[in-house]
């Protein structure tokens, strides 16, 4: 352990402007070429932070912090240091920073093994994914702030644009011991077989995705009950469809309550709330949730998630099957991601008209 000089002094950079200029300013040869190009991907949407200890005057710790607007989770992205005490004054005032602004998780990332000194300053390891479109060989921890009890679920990415429903629910599936993913090659098979019998091309709409998801359990023997909370009588995610395009989505949606009704599955009009997501959610069940990516992204979209865990209140810890690897995301940063409950009611919802489809799966 390398002792610290005084005075100790933190700087933090805000922005990517200031990253860039603190890398340009002599920083970048000293925490090496790999880390530094890293540190500047273009992530600008996304809270970039670089944190720089000093002691008497030499850098002996250094992080890029980044995390989504309206998440509850803050990512260390590969840190560097020379001096575990300098690191471990780091990750404190890291950890007073998070609180402060009501994160609910830290994440480490790095390209190798989760290091020792991560694990004594409690972040616990991260179970490999069974997909992550290119990130696979990232590895992470997490620390959490909130506590929590739950499992963890196997993590897949989304390998096209409109799968997000179909991998929301095989996750789930995993969740219940059905057939989800596996790691192997099979996977983006699984992954597309599913979208194909939940579609209404591209999207997957609340009650089709319902009874796909009830025949897919039902086919390992036990399947839950299963639940649609929409609050919308008419058919959705067909705001932008005229003529033809509309006509045979909106038929597919009518041939899905068809089904659903055959299969007794309930669809509630009543808008549901997220302190009713919350609480269902902790109390066992899973929810997948259609939300409209703004929030996250700055860009409007149609998205689905899995809300598995919560403290039946303030955080709810979904999985986002998509990764942002254009803002250097990797699914450590969408795996376990938590989300506080005002800003769960901003994402649940999509179109103009503000509608909220949820698919709830009893324990």
């Amino acid at each position: 352990m390398t002792d610290l000089a005084v005075p100790v002094d933190i700087v933090v950079y805000e922005g990517m402007d200031a990253v860039h200029a603190a890398l340009d300013g002599g920083l970048a040869e000293i925490v090496g070429p790999d880390r530094s190009a890293l540190w500047r991907t273009p992530r600008a949407a996304y809270r970039p932070q670089l944190w720089l200890l000093v002691s008497g005057e030499v850098p002996v710790a250094a992080v890029l912090t980044t995390g989504r607007p309206a998440t509850a989770a803050t990512t260390l992205i590969e840190p560097w240091w020379t001096s575990d005490r300098g690191l471990g004054a780091l990750l404190d005032r890291i950890v007073d920073a998070a609180g402060a602004r009501g994160d609910a998780a830290l994440k480490w990332r790095t390209a190798g093994e989760v290091p020792a000194a991560a694990i004594a300053a409690g972040f616990a390891p991260l179970r490999a994914p069974h997909g992550a479109v290119g990130t696979e060989s990232t590895r992470g921890a997490v620390r959490w702030l909130v506590d929590i009890p739950h499992a963890e679920p196997g993590y897949y990415a989304q390998t096209t644009l409109f799968t997000c429903g179909a991998v929301a629910a095989l996750m789930a599936a995993g969740l219940r011991g059905a057939d989800g993913f596996a790691g192997d090659p099979g996977d983006r098979d699984r992954e597309l077989d599913y979208w194909r019998r939940a579609s209404n091309y591209p999207a997957c709409e609340p009650v089709g995705l319902a009874v796909t998801t009830a025949q897919h359990f039902g086919a390992a023997g036990d399947p839950p009950r299963i639940e649609v909370a929409l609050d919308s009588d008419g058919p959705v995610l067909v705001e932008d469809y005229r003529g033809f395009d509309l006509s045979f989505r909106t038929e597919l949606q009518t041939e899905s309550r068809r089904r659903a009704a055959a299969l007794g599955i309930p669809i509630t009009s009543e808008r549901v709330s997220v302190a009713e997501i919350a609480r269902r959610v902790a109390g066992g069940e899973l929810a997948l949730l259609l939300i409209d990516e703004e929030p996250l992204h700055g860009e409007h979209g149609p998205h689905w998630v899995l809300a598995h865990a919560s403290d039946g209140a303030e955080v709810i810890v979904i999985e986002d099957p998509w990764i942002n690897r254009d803002t250097g995301e990797t699914w450590v940063d969408t795996h376990e991601l938590p989300v506080r409950a005002a800003d769960l009611d901003r994402l649940v919802r999509w179109s103009a008209a503000g509608y909220r489809g949820v698919v709830f799966l009893g324990s």
